[in-house]
């Protein structure tokens, strides 16, 4: 993995993902300006703010996006993406909330 992308609202999948110390860089991505913040003192995680729909795909591009306009992920990286967020409109059962993606 070149990347983890952590899309989280009060920071717990970012918090258990920097205790396991991994070398990939952790970007955990929150809507809350406080969890933004308590992310900080986190081991690995460059937390940013950004505004989180309930399409995850959507995030998942606009993040994606973001990331390479900053320079921290390459076109041909592989990213381990992981959600806490449940939409509201999921179907339990239905929801997947861990992808492996490829930076086109």
């Amino acid at each position: 993995m070149d990347a983890i992308f952590v899309y989280t609202k009060h920071g717990e999948m970012a918090s258990l993902l920097s205790r396991n110390r991994p070398n990939s860089p952790i970007f955990a991505f929150t809507n809350d300006d406080s969890t933004r913040m308590a992310l900080n003192l986190q081991w690995g995680v460059t937390p940013l703010l950004t505004d989180l729909s309930d399409d995850m795909e959507f995030n998942i591009a606009k993040t994606v996006d973001l990331i390479i306009t900053k320079g921290m992920v390459k076109q041909g990286d592989v990213v381990l993406v992981v959600s806490d967020i449940i939409p509201i409109s999921a179907i339990p059962t239905l929801f997947q909330s861990i992808q492996v993606k490829t930076i086109v």
